[in-house]
């Protein structure tokens, strides 16, 4: 379907960006694609990427034919918070991941989604929920999945921009001494084992780490985290780097560090099977209504159980 859009303002930008930025695609790496098919021309000429934007241009662009994903739907039980036609916030139980891969290609967050949602859009091209943001497998809690192409645009601006408010419930092995805690740090993958991420004081990416305790003892803390980042595993990679890995994360440590634990809590903590890690508060706004929205999950059953255990 084609769209014709007139340029109102002095832009000066690059087409690419503005592709994205008034909305005819969810972001610049789709505009790219787009420019590269020829599905967008400039006064009536296919344009590059690099084509400079000026007021009055008439822009059109020609979507490409929406494929369905190679995935089929699955019935996937989660908790649904908020629902509308563009968007859906969620409770993704532990155990399960977001996408397909390796070792899960049949029962994905995505696979509950597509059976879940009807009438897609097209997002980048493709019939599919729009993953704006993710939770390891082992992690708990809330999600928000976009439904339309306007919807998942707004929503990755607002992650990008850093406006998202998440709010993270951790158990932590050892006691903490400080209160409250910023951690920022490089953060990049781990050279031997490319399933870790590591601290780096030179190369990596960003990452912030807010950490108050709510609750300690000699052997547990029961802490509270918030990011205004979002890096792979960084929760579970700065506790770790503190020497407070959460309970139960085989990966960075939270089964190992159990000195003064009694062999049956040590063996607890090794069957836990999971970091004992919840998405407990997730606040931003809704991209098309623009009302605020804010939304509490309660701690899953295994990490009350714990709680009672060790605080």
């Amino acid at each position: 379907m084609a769209k014709n859009e007139s340029v109102s303002d002095q832009e000066n930008i690059r087409l690419d960006s503005y592709l994205a930025k008034v909305g005819l695609c969810t972001s610049r790496s789709e505009a790219a694609k787009w420019l590269v098919d020829g599905r967008v021309t400039v006064n009536g000429h296919v344009a590059k990427a690099s084509t400079i934007v000026h007021l009055d241009d008439i822009i059109q662009t020609e979507a490409p034919p929406i494929k369905m994903m190679e995935i089929s739907p699955v019935k996937i039980d989660f908790s649904v918070y908020f629902e509308d036609a563009d968007l859906l916030v969620l409770e993704k139980p532990a155990g399960l991941s977001v996408h397909p891969g390796a070792g899960d290609y049949k029962e994905t967050l995505v696979h509950g989604l597509l059976h879940h949602c009807k009438g897609l859009s097209g997002i980048g091209g493709v019939a599919r929920p729009g993953i704006v943001h993710r939770l390891d497998k082992g992690t708990s809690g809330l999600m928000v999945v976009a439904k339309t192409d306007k919807a998942h645009q707004g929503l990755s601006q607002q992650f990008q921009e850093r406006v998202v408010e998440k709010e993270y419930r951790a158990l932590a092995i050892g006691e903490m001494t400080k209160e409250h805690q910023t951690l920022k740090h490089l953060m990049k993958r781990a050279e031997l084992n490319r399933k870790k991420f590591v601290v780096n004081q030179t190369k990596g990416k960003e990452a912030i780490t807010h950490i108050d305790v709510i609750k300690r003892n000699q052997h547990v803390s029961y802490v509270s985290v918030k990011i205004d980042t979002g890096r792979t595993h960084q929760i579970r990679v700065h506790l770790s780097f503190l020497g407070h890995p959460i309970m139960g994360d085989v990966t960075y440590g939270g089964t190992k560090k159990l000195a003064g634990f009694s062999e049956e809590e040590k063996i607890y903590v090794r069957d836990l099977g999971r970091p004992l890690l919840h998405a407990m508060k997730l606040v931003f706004v809704h991209p098309i209504t623009k009302k605020r929205l804010a939304f509490e999950s309660p701690l899953p059953d295994d990490f009350q159980q714990a709680l009672r255990r060790f605080l």
